[in-house]
């Protein structure tokens, strides 16, 4: 597409309506989602919110899928979040899970190196895995990732899906037809076939947690 950044070799700008095949649950979700960052303006200000980054007046919220970087053919995120403000770009990787599958330490790691080489500020992770803060992870990741300058975030699906819920209970949304698209990503994405479930358990940590607070040891974050 000739509206890619330079920096990228392959991606296209996330769909409302993505053509995949019937199996790419994942990139369908990813997709849709990434598309009303950008189609819906209190969404897109509200989520980037919870990753530090404020979405002003003159700001501009762009995103892509399936992303391949110049000369890097080896890694190819599910996404790409880019707010640019003037002369200034924030940028953050996506990869994202539906359903049963889970995030994984290598995959995170080298999609931060991916962030690294190529000047991206954040890494930011999508899936059914529950986290209480987008800057909490619910996958332990190694020191050597903590230490790099590139942020890692975690938005479960259904922390999406109440944050949108939120808008819209509180009329939020001042354009009509955003607050259209809104409604239908929520409907999408309730939907049983997507693979996004509700938060109905405590996650598998929940009971060393709660060992060590009987025990009054401390808690990493």
């Amino acid at each position: 597409m000739t509206d890619l950044p330079q920096y990228l070799e392959r991606g296209e700008r996330a769909r409302l309506f993505p053509v995949l095949k019937d199996t790419s649950k994942e990139g369908r979700c990813t997709s849709i989602f990434l598309s009303c960052l950008c189609y819906v303006q209190e969404f897109g200000e509200q989520m980037l919110k919870s990753v530090g980054q404020r979405v002003g007046k003159y700001a501009k919220v762009l995103t892509y899928t399936e992303v391949t970087f110049t000369g890097q053919e080896g890694e190819r995120p599910d996404g790409l979040i880019v707010l640019r403000v003037g002369k200034r770009e924030w940028k953050a990787l996506v990869e994202t899970k539906v359903g049963n599958n889970k995030l994984e330490e290598e995959q995170i790691s080298a999609y931060v190196n991916l962030a690294r080489k190529n000047n991206i500020d954040a890494v930011i992770t999508i899936s059914n895995q529950f986290t209480s803060k987008p800057d909490h992870h619910p996958v332990n990741l190694s020191p050597a990732t903590k230490r790099t300058k590139v942020q890692v975030y975690h938005w479960s699906w259904w922390y999406i899906v109440t944050q949108a819920y939120l808008l819209i209970s509180n009329t939020d949304i001042a354009d009509e037809d955003q607050h259209l698209i809104l409604e239908e990503m929520l409907r999408f994405l309730e939907h049983e076939s997507t693979g996004v479930k509700r938060f109905d358990r405590m996650p598998s940590e929940w009971k060393s947690i709660v060992q060590k607070v009987a025990n009054g040891s401390p808690l990493q974050k």
